[in-house]
């Protein structure tokens, strides 16, 4: 009998995490990704309908959490890697794990079916070899979480006469020159869009009805992810288990603190007060606010309607004139690769972002990832979101789903599964009341230490409070000290014995992690 056959679907960060990992459990893998080259969003596309960084855009979490667990980001580069060179660096980690050779470009996956058989999923590829159906034993969706654009429906946009787009298929800020442009939204792609379109577009407004919680990629002279210790982490998480509501105020008292030291907030911006930071994600910019401060970019009302010819009414009754809309609205979940599958609840939630008006339906996946139906073939992950880097999670992500897969984690019966989807589903449920919530909400701390349980990390042991972690307290102090107190590597996940496979080079890449880090909070 012949290795299990995968198809992994995206040749982002993620895909290839997922692909490296299924790889060394000595899976059969093949990964598609319709695009001309690997690297997901990180890799510019001028296609308008793929959704892609621009060449300037910055990363928002620092390479020390934004990186492959067993594959640092050179020393050479920045704390904070644009997307050329986060794009590059996806690359070399291809290149070094010997994964071209697995994954097929240029071919697009247009839809996966169960086969009549019952016992393997049928590929219904496009592509450079012509239309194709290949079956597959277990299939890995890692398509991202960007990848269905979302533009609302407001009264009137049919008459407008300008451009509308969604941010999707903002490509070249320089095709906005002498142009008045809307940027609808307040998270970071509308953050990212003004600021790109100051110094091009005439005019840059930007419309939102609430606020956000925004921070400078250095908060206190050091990078902002350092003030996220695991110690932290772990104490936050314990304290939400027990008293959440006590946690929430607690942790959105700290955020919102730190937004105001950093930045001088003119109430007129309406930046505050924002939402919770357990139920949106935060918006990370440098330049946004000097932006408002400096009058090139103009905080407005939300919009009520489009009137005739360029004219647009906000909901504040005020009325401006401009030549382009840029929709920077979101994504929804995107499940339509399986049409056969049924993955919604009956019920619907709140849209993450405030400046819209539709609910989504909540997706029924045990962990966010695997389907109740067919847990030991089908997984998803491009349905869950998170503050830290994506890419170490996929990384962990994936590393799960290997050992389930060969046998060595055992899910829960369905029964169980479903139930523990709708126990998550009710939490959902509990914090749109008055709020909204962002697609692929997890618990973070239950949902991490599932990953690092069924993925045989050892973290969960070693870096607990239980025997096993005071004994490796007392065997290491100092190491113990600097894992729960320094920079939250993300090599950690590959430091101690376990199922998935461990790197030799941990321990050593965490303590570089911490001395160089040091050379950051002493330059800044």
């Amino acid at each position: 009998m012949g290795k299990p056959t995968i198809a992994v679907i995206g040749a982002g960060a993620v895909g290839l995490a997922t692909l490296k990992n299924l790889l060394e459990e000595d899976f059969d893998v093949t990964a598609f990704d319709k695009r001309p080259s690997i690297g997901g969003v990180w890799e510019f596309n001028e296609n308008v309908n793929y959704t892609s960084t621009l060449p300037t855009t910055i990363s928002n979490v620092s390479k020390y959490k934004s990186c492959f667990t067993d594959f640092p980001i050179p020393d050479d580069l920045p704390a904070y890697l644009n997307a050329s060179q986060v794009a590059e660096y996806l690359k070399s980690y291809a290149m070094h794990f010997d994964l071209y050779r697995h994954i097929r470009l240029n071919t697009e996956v247009r839809q996966v079916v169960r086969a009549a058989d019952s016992t393997k999923w049928q590929l219904h590829l496009s592509g450079e070899r012509g239309d194709e159906i290949i079956d597959y034993d277990k299939v890995v969706f890692c398509s991202g979480i960007t990848a269905l654009s979302y533009v609302p429906e407001i009264a009137g946009i049919q008459q407008f006469k300008g451009r509308v787009l969604h941010s999707q298929a903002f490509k070249r800020p320089t095709e906005f020159a002498a142009m008045k442009v809307l940027v609808v939204g307040l998270g970071n792609s509308a953050v990212d869009t003004s600021t790109e379109l100051v110094g091009h577009a005439e005019k840059v407004y930007i419309s939102h009805r609430h606020g956000i919680n925004i921070f400078p990629r250095y908060c206190k002279g050091k990078p902002l992810d350092f003030h996220i210790r695991r110690r932290d982490e772990s104490i936050k998480h314990a304290l939400t288990a027990i008293v959440p509501a006590i946690s929430r105020k607690l942790h959105d008292s700290y955020v919102q603190k730190l937004t105001k030291e950093s930045f001088n907030l003119d109430p007129a911006w309406r930046i505050h007060p924002p939402p919770s930071i357990l139920t949106h994600q935060p918006t990370i910019s440098d330049s946004f606010i000097d932006c408002l401060h400096d009058g090139l970019i103009s905080s407005v009302a939300g919009i009520r309607c489009f009137r005739n010819g360029n004219t647009v009414e906000l909901v504040d009754g005020s009325i401006i004139s401009v030549d382009a809309v840029i929709f920077c609205t979101g994504y929804r979940p995107d499940f339509t690769l399986t049409p056969g599958l049924d993955l919604k609840c009956c019920s619907v939630l709140s849209n993450h972002n405030h400046d819209l008006d539709y609910e989504s339906p909540f997706t029924r996946l045990y962990q966010n990832i695997f389907s109740p139906d067919y847990p030991d073939s089908i997984a998803y992950l491009n349905y869950w979101a998170f503050t830290v880097g994506a890419i170490p999670i996929g990384d962990l992500a994936s590393m799960a789903i290997a050992q389930v897969w060969k046998g060595a984690f055992v899910l829960p019966s369905k029964e169980d599964m479903n139930r523990e989807i709708y126990s998550h589903y009710r939490w959902v449920r509990s914090l749109t009341k008055g709020d909204s919530v962002y697609p692929g909400i997890v618990q973070e701390g239950p949902w991490l230490r599932w990953l690092h349980r069924a993925a045989g990390t050892g973290v969960n042991e070693n870096l607990g409070y239980g025997l096993q972690g005071w004994i490796f307290w007392l065997r290491n102090p100092r190491f113990c000290n600097l894992l729960m107190g320094g920079v939250a590597s993300v090599h950690t996940f590959r430091l101690f014995d376990g199922r998935r496979q461990k790197w030799e080079g941990a321990k050593e890449a965490i303590l570089r992690a911490n001395e160089k880090a040091k050379l950051y909070i002493n330059d800044n």
